[in-house]
This record gives C-alpha cells, sequence and structure tokens, in this order.
C-alpha cells in the first residue's frame, strides 16, 4: 500500500506514567511509516514525561517526526485536543489515549480504507480492557451513512469517542471545540463530524484496546460529570437548531438523550429530586417508550408524581 496519506497520531497526556509505555510501544511499532506524532501533556505530576522522553529514545523517533506541547498549568483535555489539533499537519488525524493501545496494524488498516483519501472518516471496532485482566470485544452498529452514524451517536447507539476514527484534518476547521466541557467533549465532536463529513468507512476489526479502569467516583464528581453532560446535549441540540435542522429522528435521539442524563439523578448511589424536575422537565413521560422494566417504569410513574418518598423505599 502507498504511504502518500500522511496521519498525526495526536496524543494527550495527564498522569500516565504507569500505562503511557504500552501506548507508546504500539504506535512505535505500527506498520504504516508515514506517520507524525504530537504529544500534549496537561501539566502532568508524575513521570508521564520521562517515560514519553525514554521511548522516543528507545524507538529512535527523530525530532522531526514528534512536538510535545507542555501545558504549564492543567487546562482540560478539551483545550488539550484544541492544542493538539492546532499542531497536526497530517491529511488524516487519529486521536490516541495514553492509558489505551492500538494494534501494530491499525493505523495502515485504517488508512486503507480511506480509498486513498477519498473517504472522510473511518471507523473500527474496539476491545473493552479492565482492570482485573478481563477482556470484551465491542461491536459498534455503524451505518452505512455520516447523517446515519451522526443520530446513532446522539444517544450512544454508536460509542461517541474520538480514538476509534480515523479523521480527515480538514472536517475539524469547520467548527470550534467548546473549550469548558471537559466531560462529553467527544461526544459533540463526533456528532459535528459525521454532520459535516460526506463519506464513511467501517473497519471491521478491533483496532483498539480501550483501558477501563475501576475508578471508585465520588458522588460530588459524578454530579459534575453529569452537568457536563447536560452542558454537552444541549450544545448540540442548539448546533442543530442554528443549522436549522427539523430531523424527526434527531429530535428523538434527542429526548432520549436528555431522559437518560436526567434518570441519573434517580440512581440508587444518590437521589436528588430537586434536580431530577429541574433536568430536562420536556421529557417528562417519556420513559413510556423505553423498553424498561415494569419495576423501572414504576420508579418513573411516581417521580412524575413526585412521590420520591416511595421511590426511597423502592431503592432500600
Amino acid at each position: 500500500m502507498k504511504n502518500s496519506i500522511r496521519v498525526s497520531i495526536l496524543v494527550p497526556i495527564y498522569n500516565v506514567e504507569k500505562f503511557i509505555g504500552k501506548c507508546l510501544d504500539s504506535i512505535f511499532s505500527q506498520t504504516y511509516t508515514n506517520v507524525n506524532f504530537v504529544f500534549a501533556d496537561d501539566c502532568s505530576t508524575d513521570n508521564s514525561l520521562m517515560v514519553l522522553q525514554s521511548k522516543l529514545a528507545e524507538y529512535s523517533i527523530s525530532s522531526e517526526r514528534y512536538t510535545i506541547i507542555r501545558h504549564s498549568e492543567n487546562k482540560g483535555i478539551a483545550q488539550t485536543r484544541i492544542d493538539l489539533l492546532a499542531e497536526a499537519d497530517g491529511d488524516y488525524v487519529q486521536f490516541i489515549d495514553s492509558d489505551d493501545w492500538i494494534e501494530n496494524n491499525m493505523i495502515e488498516a485504517m488508512v486503507e480504507a480511506t480509498d486513498n483519501g477519498n473517504i472522510d472518516i473511518v471507523g473500527c471496532d474496539f476491545f473493552w480492557e479492565y482492570a482485573n485482566g478481563r477482556t470484551k470485544a465491542n461491536y459498534d452498529n455503524f451505518a452505512g451513512t455520516c447523517f446515519d452514524n451522526m443520530i446513532k451517536t446522539i444517544n450512544f447507539q454508536i460509542t461517541p469517542v474520538l480514538w476509534k476514527l480515523l479523521v480527515k484534518k480538514s472536517l475539524y476547521s469547520n467548527f470550534k471545540i467548546d473549550s469548558t466541557i471537559n466531560v462529553g467533549e467527544d461526544y459533540i465532536i463526533s456528532i459535528k463530524l459525521f454532520f459535516y463529513a460526506n463519506s464513511f468507512k467501517h473497519v471491521e476489526q478491533h483496532l483498539y484496546h480501550y483501558v477501563q479502569l475501576n475508578k471508585s467516583r465520588l458522588s460530588s464528581q459524578i454530579k459534575r460529570g453529569i452537568k457536563d453532560h447536560i452542558k454537552a446535549v444541549m450544545e448540540v441540540e442548539s448546533f442543530f437548531k442554528n443549522q436549522n435542522i427539523n430531523n424527526e429522528a434527531i429530535i428523538e435521539q434527542l429526548m432520549l438523550r436528555k431522559f437518560n442524563i436526567r434518570s441519573n439523578f434517580l440512581n440508587n448511589r444518590f437521589l436528588d429530586y430537586d434536580e431530577y424536575n429541574n433536568c430536562f422537565p420536556e421529557t417528562k413521560g417519556i420513559w413510556r417508550i423505553i423498553n424498561y422494566t415494569k419495576r423501572e417504569k414504576f420508579k418513573y410513574w411516581l417521580a412524575d408524581h413526585k412521590l420520591f418518598f416511595l421511590i426511597k423505599l423502592m431503592q432500600k
């Protein structure tokens, strides 16, 4: 296969010294060689950069093939993605999270699927890698068109992540990334990329290994994450309105996504009835069309009738 298509591999780094070595081994061992690397360290407090420098020397990666961005303060993943894209000079860009790893033929397989640069976005399947050593294969039900993939992404019928997508870099010039949304930024970006793209190809191979760490989080941290997801879906809704898009499938998927976010406030881990009432109240009753169990539907019926004390009894 010709190596005429240049790929920029973009790697955000933050406190990953235990994992980044395996990631770097995988990207420096790619069978496709017309690649360069852009790394952005978001003010790590561990030895992540030392591991990076050691691996660059181990694989004899010349200075012309890589760029390292160093943040003097922690800016978050969204701004880090912005900075990585600004330094990328490839025809296509591929994000790789620094605690994950990829198959050594991933870039070659993805580039081959671009049909000599005529395909805007190429997607692949991936593995979930768990802390207990278990691996689970994920099969995303990609559609044939970018528009259908965009609709499927809205309510997570397709996993909304950037690292499984090889994307023509020019697509990113169609919009700006919101640097204030650091949970759900992949969601917004994926939807916008599919909106502006004209062509898509699915490589039916598991080429990416996503490390799912079993990190316990405080309820306050979970709530902050939910708040970012609320901002993300509102950003997507605003985007469609600004584009004068009034599509029934989009509206339905947005409503389902909103309700999925809202339902977090009735989670067993923490109950917040005020938040539930105030979060996307326009989705009231939409649980009726979702394939929930009778018990779940009864819970949401109680919530609609503000019988929260009964929900609390159910969850004891």
